[in-house]
């Protein structure tokens, strides 16, 4: 027994070793090790323009974020200790520097009155072209494999490796995986969105929408795609709230009409960030004014003021208007460029009713054979819709009352909203927790994915 054993694990180890992906994964590792263990990062200032104001109290503070931080230890600009010429001394000795950040001010006139400009000067460091290698090894093994999880997951192991980071989970994972950002992740798109995914398919309310539409609206497949480029528009808080919003009300109906994934994919996704920013009612003008301001530019010199300017830029956006524009003549079948795989897309969903590529594995997957709506539940619109305008209306109204809408308070009254309706409309609990299970069950490589993305962009940043 023990001999079969052993003759399984190598064999499987040949068979491993055997594919291109597994040599260019070794090579990437042992590269990465070596970079870290011999290369010493170099050490160089940056200086950021601060737009500093003063509190009641006459303390001084920027705002980042959307949170006051107050400005400390305050130095003229020629006592600053924080200087290339410092930190070369640094790097010639390859030792850490002994400060990571100071504020600095400097007296300048500008013709007619003498005034202070202030600066955060910080230590940031890379490793030369190599601080590129976590990234470079997450697309090679993306384009090897196919597969953006292993990728992602070797570029993690490259940035760690990098950074001298052996213990891949207490150095790596833990710090990352322990913030806001990440948590906000996890909550969103595996609670919230997929909970809500899989209430409305163990109460029928997906079938129920998608039926009702193609009964009373939609004719065809240039119709269901003109209903989900209209709801990309509409949607236009924000490109997360449109991406997730759109994606999980129009799939259903797109579904029925034979559109294929790939299609619906470039839809949603390309009428969500480009409406953003072209229809900018939404927490991106105070995002963007913050990185445009330039000390010594009038025009820029107050929130105002950038905000203005940002408005005026709106015309020369020529990605987000392509976008729109491209996105409509695709739903309209009058794009004038498709490339190969998306016309082979179309032409597969529409003749055989495949919606996906052969051998595609769809990241968030709830179907009626995963998920089945439950035994003696009478599907009706209203759990479709009520939950929905839910949605709908508190992204909008917090939208409102905040200058930013609260994506997670939308899904999580809206999931709320679901489960009520379901349960007043006679949804048993083993049903109702049944169909949460199969909601988060498909949306689990997804959200892997994007806490993996999470984690290279923090080492990627670190490694600078």
């Amino acid at each position: 027994m023990k001999t079969h054993i052993l003759i399984q694990y190598k064999d499987g180890l040949i068979s491993i070793l055997k594919k291109p992906a597994a040599w260019v994964f070794i090579l990437l590792m042992i590269v990465s090790i070596q970079v870290g263990k011999n290369t010493a990062p170099t050490w160089r200032a940056e200086t950021i323009s601060l737009d500093v104001k003063t509190n009641l109290s006459g303390d001084l503070y920027y705002v980042f974020k959307k949170k006051e931080i107050p400005i400390t230890k305050l130095k003229e600009k020629s006592e600053s200790i924080l200087t290339n010429t410092y930190l070369d001394s640094i790097n010639n000795a390859k030792k850490s520097p002994e400060i990571m950040q100071e504020f600095i001010y400097e007296v300048v006139s500008d013709g007619a009155t003498l005034q202070r400009k202030f600066y955060l000067v910080k230590a940031s460091k890379h490793y030369k072209f190599w601080s590129l290698l976590p990234a470079i090894t997450a697309i090679i093994l993306c384009w090897v494999t196919r597969e953006p999880l292993t990728a992602l997951f070797a570029g993690i192991l490259s940035g760690s490796f990098l950074l001298g980071n052996f213990d891949i989970i207490e150095l790596t994972f833990l710090p990352r995986l322990m913030t806001k950002g990440a948590v906000g992740i996890t909550i969103l798109y595996l609670w919230l969105l997929g909970g809500l995914m899989g209430i409305w398919a163990k109460t029928g309310a997906a079938q129920a929408f998608a039926e009702y539409m193609t009964k009373n609206f939609v004719k065809g497949p240039k119709t269901a795609k003109l209903v989900a480029w209209m709801l990309g528009i509409i949607f236009f808080q924000g490109g997360t709230v449109s991406t997730v919003l759109v994606g999980t009300t129009v799939r259903p109906l797109a579904d029925k009409e034979n559109i294929s994934h790939e299609e619906l994919s470039y839809i949603v996704d390309s009428t969500a960030s480009p409406i953003a920013t072209i229809i900018p009612f939404n927490a991106w003008p105070g995002y963007v004014q913050a990185f445009i301001f330039v000390s010594g530019v009038p025009f820029l010199a107050t929130e105002t003021d950038r905000l203005i300017f940002f408005f005026k830029s709106i015309p020369l956006s020529f990605y987000s208007i392509f976008a729109i524009i491209g996105t409509f003549l695709l739903s309209i079948d009058k794009a004038p460029f498709l490339g190969k795989q998306l016309k082979e897309a179309i032409n597969r969903s529409r003749s055989t009713g495949a919606l996906d590529a052969p051998g595609a594995e769809p990241l968030a997957k709830v179907s009626i054979e995963d998920n089945p709506v439950a035994k003696d539940y009478n599907p009706h619109i209203i759990d479709f819709f009520v939950p929905l305008g839910v949605l709908i209306g508190t992204a909008i109204g917090t939208y409102i009352a905040y200058g930013s809408p609260q994506v997670r308070w939308a899904f999580g009254l809206s999931l709320a909203t679901a489960i009520l309706l379901g349960l007043i409309r006679g949804l048993k609990i083993k049903e109702l927790l049944n169909g949460l299970e199969g909601g988060f069950k498909s949306v689990i490589m997804g959200t892997l994915i994007l806490l993996f993305a999470v984690t290279i962009g923090g080492l990627s940043k670190e490694a600078g």
